[in-house]
């Protein structure tokens, strides 16, 4: 019986791109991507698909490969990526080669109740969560507001500043704490000049010699301190309201980016961490203390120096009731006073620089400008 063979020819590179080509296009893909610093995992979801398998590279440029490789595949690509020590740089790129990208923080609830935790689980829910916000879930993605280059170094620097006083902080602590152990008692400040000639005169030679080890670097973290703090003053342009310094507004205006993002006082009061931790459930409302999250956590220690003289506008029921509270001596009482003073402040910038009212009409005195 005489059998006929035939041989056929692997399919060429271009008879691949040709079926590519007349493939006809998704709508949109979405990218999940968990960055790190030596790797990027990518998790890809066509339209209404199954997500796919989990695509590693070693590079941000591998990886820009990849995805402008979707783009002749779909419509629209949409990436998102957690916020992290690698910032926005990956942002950006993909911006300017016009790919829609989110920035997110991150969120581990799923993986810790399932105990499992690795790249491909992070860079599939990223993908996963991406197309859910994209269909109209808004809480799907905690979506990271991302600055502009010239926003960025502004909040750089005022959180060097931060970053200046706090390891100040820590060295002075370092010395405190032997002057305690040793029976020296605490002493504020114990580095400057005065105190530490005084110290000199009364410490063994060999705390002496241990505390001169510090002396010099917090001397001069005092003096790169003093520069930054002017820095940030003179960053800091047009009037303010008296009892608040230039400095610290200018920290503040780093921190929030823009003013008019906040369509009310309650956000811009969460973007400071001063509204109330809250668990309630049915007909059961309990509220705790502040909730210390935001962007702005540390803007309490900013205002509860120099708000002595700030003047809470007329409808503040809570600030007349903290006031009359530290009239009584009431217990927390001064703690939550600087809190409702402090809130109400952030909530009185925003009006003013939102254009909502003018400081006339809440009786600022406003100073410089």
């Amino acid at each position: 019986m005489n059998k006929n063979y035939s041989l056929k020819t692997a399919p060429t590179a271009l008879s691949k791109e040709q079926k590519s080509q007349n493939r006809p296009k998704a709508k949109r893909i979405v990218i999940g991507v968990d960055v790190h610093l030596k790797s990027y995992h990518a998790a890809c979801k066509i339209d209404n698909g199954a997500i796919g398998a989990v695509a590693k590279f070693r590079s941000q440029t591998e990886l820009l490969l990849y995805i402008e490789k979707q783009l002749k595949a779909a419509e629209e690509v949409v990436v998102v990526y957690e916020a992290g020590p690698l910032g926005y740089v990956l942002y950006r790129e993909l911006e300017a080669q016009g790919v829609r990208c989110y920035v997110c923080g991150a969120e581990s609830t799923q993986q810790r109740s399932k105990r499992r935790k690795n790249n491909q689980i992070d860079a599939r829910t990223l993908s996963s969560n991406l197309f859910n916000y994209l269909n109209g879930n808004e809480r799907a993605l905690q979506s990271v507001r991302v600055p502009t280059p010239a926003q960025e170094q502004a909040r750089a620097r005022s959180r060097q500043h931060d970053q200046l006083v706090q390891e100040r902080k820590r060295l002075a602590a370092q010395g405190n704490s032997l002057l305690l152990s040793q029976g020296y008692g605490s002493w504020q400040n114990w580095w400057r000049p005065k105190a530490f000639s005084q110290l000199s005169q009364l410490v063994s030679p060999w705390i002496l010699e241990l505390l001169k080890g510090w002396v010099d670097l917090l001397q001069a973290l005092d003096e790169k301190i003093q520069q930054a703090k002017v820095a940030l003053a003179q960053r800091y342009q047009g009037p303010r309201p008296k009892g608040v310094g230039a400095a610290s507004l200018a920290q503040l205006s780093a921190e929030v980016l823009d003013w008019q993002r906040y369509s009310s006082g309650r956000k811009i009061g969460c973007l400071a961490g001063m509204v109330p931790s809250e668990w309630s459930t049915g007909d059961n409302q309990r509220l705790g203390a502040i909730t210390k999250v935001g962007r702005t956590g540390h803007s309490t220690d900013y205002h509860r120096g120099g708000l002595a003289d700030y003047p809470l506008s007329a409808p503040v029921p809570a600030g007349a009731k903290m006031a009359g509270s530290l009239e009584r001596h009431q217990p927390g009482a001064e703690e939550k006073g600087h809190l409702a003073i402090g809130r109400q402040l952030m909530v009185d910038l925003w009006r003013v620089q939102t254009g909502r009212i003018t400081a006339q009409e809440l009786n600022l005195v406003m100073i410089g400008g």
